[in-house]
């Protein structure tokens, strides 16, 4: 096998490597997809236990008097004797402003993984570097070596 051969045997399998697991479709991105999707629909979930949770509240302070005091007594340190006054909210002619989503971490959502992975790029870069002093490497070293057998026809 010559050494040009012999390189281009291993560019191709370098490069079918790489597009089998470190390209825009390949194995390790598939990989990450999934795992955000995973934290993505754990994090929705989570949020929308607490939506619930959040809406119960507010209808519950709506109807009742009693509990809307033990809350104001609660964040606003007010004392037994102290009287509690709620207003009726008037109805405005303003578009409701959208309720916007708090922004939280992984980490607060206790979805932190026990190890951090290099970021994709990094693999794809110490791949691409690896291989090409591999392919130059494997065809520097063939052309090197001594023939083995002479090219001359027997017959």
């Amino acid at each position: 096998m010559t050494p040009a051969r012999a390189s281009l045997l291993v560019t191709y399998i370098c490069a079918g490597i790489y597009l089998g697991l470190l390209s825009e479709s390949g194995i390790a991105e598939r990989m990450r997809l999934e795992r955000e999707l995973q934290n993505l629909n754990a994090e929705v979930e989570r949020l929308v236990v607490e939506n619930q949770g959040l809406e119960e509240k507010e209808r519950r302070l709506k109807n009742d008097a009693y509990a809307l005091e033990q809350e104001a007594r609660k964040y606003y340190l007010l004392s037994e004797t102290a009287h509690v006054l709620k207003f009726e909210e008037s109805i405005s002619q303003r578009p409701e402003k959208p309720k916007l989503i708090p922004a939280t971490t992984l980490r607060t959502a206790g979805l932190s993984g026990e190890w951090k992975e290099p970021p994709l790029f990094l693999l794809r870069f110490f791949f691409i570097s690896f291989s090409v002093f591999l392919i130059l490497g494997v065809y520097f070293k063939l052309k090197r070596l001594q023939p083995m057998s002479n090219h001359k026809r027997l017959n």
